[in-house]
């Protein structure tokens, strides 16, 4: 199998040199990037791609809702999907990604109900006759394993009159009647997409009296809810940042009736919004955030100059490790970060004040994100009040279980939690701010999560694609607790040396992928934390063949939107994860051989996998 081209090995001028001398030149041209590219605020751009599934949104909510301009602009993103369009008649999430039913789904929506400039151009009914062939030739909506996303892709389809609705399983929109510490539990997150559906549902008819009853009494508390959501991540008009979730509520909302007279979309109060206020409100976002090619990106952000969290704390996280922690401009990194804590609670999860969102201040508070946050707080100040904040937030995210969630606690949603790459992160992030390893809390948390490992003896991530996350979360955890040596660090270790392919790297996992500069990077620091020299450095090395000439790698497709249908690239979360491989690796000047695992006698911890592990479990 021939590699694409953003993932042939790049040739060098120093690869004649030895590894160490390359290992700091490497080091050298990737913090010169990453620095000469910092913002005046400390911050980071992170270029993002477009998205199909974005656009797609984007460009029906402002046809069916907004203004001849916004029409327009709704014409300029179907003119932008015709661009990108797969050569099998698929799309991807991003241009250029594998089709998937997702993004297929809603472009072929999209084209179907927004008119040509041209009626004339066949262009888009040939592009929706290839997407529906692509869809049967994938076995049809009927082949999507995951219910919501099947729910998603039929109604969509159907919206568009390109399938029929009647076949779909019906969203419980009930749910939104739920005392509000239970539908936390039961919905999470998910509160806008299942509502969006479920107003999507109710266009076709609710199947009988008591559907029918049950929709007409949880309508306006589901529009409340949206409202709520709205309000509470900033007021800004979307819905997590992403002109792809915003684009689906605003279509649901102009599509079944729960909006009210255009005049109206002006009144209500921020605790009571009706539907026409939300629409407008979605639809200002969706103006202020198209882009110059006429597409959306994917998780833009609450502003229209966007700003995110996440990537840049990868960044400088990296930089710390290669010796910039206390540079000036990585002071002025972590005073930005600090300035980015939330400091209002956010009922809707039921969270306190003091943790961190992707998208700045402004946005949905949860662990994961929090996480990147802390570890580049933990390299300044010690006592700077957002770390001991963070860390205080932090220690109540905890699950009952012992584990972390991304947004809620003690949910019941399968994609919030519990998740074992997170609650290895917060274990790190709380020893090295000092916790004691036998704090009870700590102690439960690790209970916990050893014992979701895997028969194959890897750990599974939610947010990040294969194995390789969230098992060398684990080793890197052991490693720093000192217990590399135990049964769960042996198997651990086995199962990540198996998964490294013959020229170095290591991929997500899904056949016929090349290797990705995350995983390898990834893989890279728990082998060297575990001290196997070796395969560290067969790794180190193909990350130094596939550097670009100017410092930087290509990111892989290694995030998770949704799971197991939508994946997408981080291009400064591959930066920092390759910086900090290759800084821990040029920082010693000879890594032991491999650990000699088999003695694990001075070690005692729960190391038989419970009953039932295995792939997937994790959720």
């Amino acid at each position: 199998m021939s590699l694409p081209l953003n993932q042939q090995p790049h040739q060098h001028p120093h690869d004649g040199l030895d590894r160490q001398t390359r290992l700091e030149g490497a080091v050298a041209a990737s913090t010169g990037l990453l620095l000469a590219t910092q913002l005046p605020t400390g911050a980071w751009t992170n270029p993002r791609p477009a998205a199909v599934s974005g656009t797609a949104g984007a460009a029906l909510a402002l046809h069916l809702a907004g203004t001849g301009a916004d029409r327009a602009l709704a014409e300029g993103g179907c003119a932008w999907l015709l661009r990108v369009r797969n050569p099998d008649g698929g799309w991807g999430t991003l241009e250029g990604f594998p089709s998937d039913a997702v993004a297929t789904c809603m472009a072929a929506a999209a084209l179907t109900l927004v008119p040509r400039p041209d009626p004339g151009d066949g262009a888009a009914r040939e592009a929706v006759s290839g997407a529906l062939a692509w869809l049967g030739a994938a076995g049809g909506v009927e082949a999507v394993p995951d219910r919501t996303v099947r729910q998603l892709c039929s109604l969509v389809l159907a919206l568009a009159g390109l399938g029929a609705a009647g076949g779909v399983s019906r969203v419980p929109v009930e749910l939104v009647l739920l005392p509000a510490a239970l539908r936390r539990k039961v919905l999470s997150y998910l509160s806008p997409p299942f509502v969006a559906l479920a107003l999507l549902q109710s266009r076709f008819g609710a199947p009988g009296p008591l559907a029918r009853g049950a929709l007409a009494v949880a309508r306006p508390a589901a529009v409340r809810l949206l409202g709520a959501v709205q309000y509470q991540e900033g007021d800004v008009g979307s819905y997590g940042g992403d002109p792809w979730l915003t684009g689906l509520v605003v279509t649901a909302l102009a599509s079944t009736g729960s909006v009210a007279s255009p005049g109206s979309a002006g009144s209500g109060s921020a605790a009571s919004p009706d539907g026409a206020r939300l629409v407008a409100a979605g639809l200002d976002y969706l103006r202020a955030t198209v882009q110059p090619d006429g597409s959306w990106c994917m998780i833009h952000g609450m502003e229209t100059a966007r700003v995110e969290v996440t990537g840049p704390a990868f960044a400088a996280a990296a930089l710390g490790t290669a010796g910039f922690a206390d540079d000036p401009r990585l002071v002025r990194t972590r005073t930005w970060l600090a300035d980015c804590q939330q400091t209002a609670p956010f009922p809707l999860y039921d969270c306190p004040p003091g943790g961190w969102t992707w998208s700045g201040p402004k946005g949905w508070p949860n662990v994961l994100d929090s996480l990147a946050v802390l570890e580049v707080l933990l390299q300044g100040d010690r006592d700077a009040p957002a770390l001991r904040r963070g860390l205080d937030w932090l220690l109540a995210r905890q699950d009952r279980r012992g584990s972390w969630s991304t947004f809620v606690r003690n949910t019941l949603v399968p994609l919030d939690g519990p998740c074992p790459y997170i609650t290895a992160k917060a274990l790190l992030v709380l020893h090295e701010a000092g916790v004691p390893a036998n704090d009870p809390r700590l102690v439960r948390g690790l209970r916990w999560l050893l014992r979701r490992q895997d028969r194959d003896g890897g750990f599974r991530a939610l947010w990040h694609r294969g194995v390789v996350p969230a098992t060398v979360a684990v080793l890197r955890l052991l490693a720093a607790l000192g217990r590399s040596r135990s049964p769960v660090a042996r198997r651990a270790l086995d199962r990540l040396r198996a998964a490294q392919f013959p020229d170095g790297s290591w991929s997500t996992g899904d056949r016929g992928e090349p290797g990705t500069v995350d995983e390898t990077a990834r893989a890279v620091l728990a082998l060297a934390a575990c001290g196997d020299g070796a395969g560290a450095m067969r790794g180190a090395d193909w990350l130094l063949e596939h550097q670009r000439p100017d410092g930087s790698w290509e990111p892989g497709r290694t995030c998770v939107y949704i799971r197991d249908h939508v994946h997408y690239s981080d291009f400064l979360m591959a930066q920092g994860l390759a910086l900090s491989a290759l800084s821990a690796l040029s920082a010693v000047s000879a890594l032991p051989a491999p650990s000699d695992l088999s003695d694990a006698s001075e070690v005692s911890e729960v190391s038989a996998p419970a009953a039932g592990a295995g792939k997937g479990d994790a959720r």
